[in-house]
Formats: C-alpha cells, sequence, structure tokens
C-alpha cells in the first residue's frame, strides 16, 4: 500500500542579506515525490537567477511513469534533468557577462515506493530522520574544507571555522559537465530533510533533530526551524523542505 505523506517548504533572507538567493520545490504525484533545494551563488542577483533556472528547469523536465518507475529509471531521470540544467545554467552564464560566474548547489530526493534517491551537488543537504535511529546526514559537502577533512589534512572541528569553508568544489552551471552524488536508501524514515547552509550552518545536529522530533504539523515544524535558524543568527539565505511519513493513513 502506497504510504501517505506530508510535504511543505520554507524560504526567508536570513537578517543579513537583502534578497533570497535559495530557492525550493515540492512534486507530489502520489506515486512519487520530488523534492528540491537549491542555493544560487555569484552575486548582484546572479544567484537568485541560477537556483530558480534549476528549478525551473528540473521540475518541469521530471518525467515518470509513476507506478511503473523503478530506481534504475529514475536515475536516468534525475542524470537526464542534472545534465540538461547544468548545460542551460552555464551556457547563459558563459554567453552573457550579465550573469558570468554564477551558479548553484542542488539537493534533490526522489521518494518511490520502496527507495529514497539522493542527488546532490554543492553543500546543501539531506538528512532522514526515524525514531528508531535518530537523525542521519545523508549527504556529504563537496566543499574544500570537507576535502581537506577526508584527506586528513585538518580536523573534524576545523571546519567550522577554517578560513576556505564556503568554498565549494562542485556546483551546477559553473562547469560544461557537472559533478555529483547519487545514494540510495531504504524508505524505513519517518522524515525527509532538504536544506540550505543558510539552515544547517545555523543550526546543529542536536537541535535538528529535537526540532524534527516535535509534535505538530509538517507546517509548524518548518516554522520553528526557521524561527530557530533566525534566532541563532539568520546569517544567509535560508530553506527547508521538509516531508513526513503519515503513519496514520
Amino acid at each position: 500500500m502506497k504510504r501517505k505523506v506530508n510535504t511543505y517548504f520554507a524560504l526567508d533572507c536570513g537578517k543579513v542579506r537583502k534578497n533570497n538567493e535559495d530557492r525550493a520545490a515540492i512534486i507530489d504525484t502520489n506515486d512519487v515525490q520530488l523534492l528540491l533545494v537549491c542555493d544560487g551563488m555569484g552575486g548582484h542577483k546572479k544567484g537568485e537567477v541560477a537556483s530558480q533556472l534549476a528549478i525551473d528547469i528540473i521540475t518541469s523536465s521530471f518525467e515518470f511513469d509513476d507506478k511503473n518507475t523503478t530506481e534504475y529509471k529514475a536515475k536516468k531521470v534525475i542524470r537526464k534533468v542534472m545534465k540538461k540544467a547544468n548545460s542551460e545554467i552555464n551556457n547563459l552564464a558563459t554567453t552573457n557577462p550579465n550573469y558570468a560566474d554564477m551558479g548553484t548547489t542542488v539537493v534533490m530526493a526522489v521518494v518511490l515506493e520502496d527507495t529514497t534517491l539522493i542527488c546532490n551537488c554543492g553543500d546543501s543537504r539531506a538528512y532522514s530522520y526515524s525514531k528508531e535511529y535518530g537523525l542521519k546526514q545523508l549527504t556529504t559537502d563537496q566543499t574544500y574544507v570537507q576535502y581537506l577533512y577526508s584527506l586528513g589534512k585538518i580536523k573534524k572541528e576545523e571546519i567550522k571555522t577554517h578560513p576556505k569553508r564556503h568554498i565549494l568544489m562542485n556546483a551546477m552551471g559553473i562547469n560544461p559537465t557537472i559533478d555529483y552524488d547519487i545514494i540510495s536508501i531504504p524508505n524505513d524514515y519517518d522524515s525527509l530533510l532538504l536544506a540550505s547552509d543558510g539552515f544547517t550552518n545555523m543550526v546543529s545536529k542536536k537541535e535538528i533533530e529535537q526540532l524534527i522530533a516535535l509534535e505538530g504539523t509538517v507546517k509548524e515544524k518548518v516554522d520553528t526551524m526557521l524561527q530557530r535558524a533566525l534566532e541563532n543568527g539568520g546569517l544567509d539565505n535560508i530553506a527547508i523542505n521538509l516531508m513526513e511519513v503519515d503513519h496514520e493513513n
């Protein structure tokens, strides 16, 4: 039996920036769910162009057979839309000086009947939460400091304060080709959370776990998470996209 889910996302400029370069989207076909968060970059409003383009291209290009969508087919669709979105953003960035150097992170969840595919490029994150196992970070930040950490060059506690912590190793639109990760997880979770670094840099993993476990609707939880990010500083744009499994239906 197809499980019922509830979804909601919220965006906020934060307390420092005047415009919001973060974007999010949800598509629910009943049999397949698509969740997206994109965090644009480039300055002078170029970032919001890149993130909006990524959202528009990916959501308009996604085609599923719904009940007949296998993990293999879904991965093919993900690769197709990531390639298309990257190509169009990179083409605009390299042919129009007004959009030079723009790009965006992408984190995407495609929820099938038994499995969920997570695709990420950049440092926007995906988490799963279960009352049984707690909060799990599903993605690895594609940043220079994460790369240094993986090589053993820096300690884990240095990541948050390193002077080059904002440098991305991958982003959509920066190069003619795009590198990204795709993983598959079983649908054994209660909640799925996608968020930009404007949220995850402001709210600790422990806080996220406490907030996602609260009683209330999906909207109430997202609004509470957003408020916590603002209370903790709100130093960047914020995007939060949450899906919860409705176990009562």
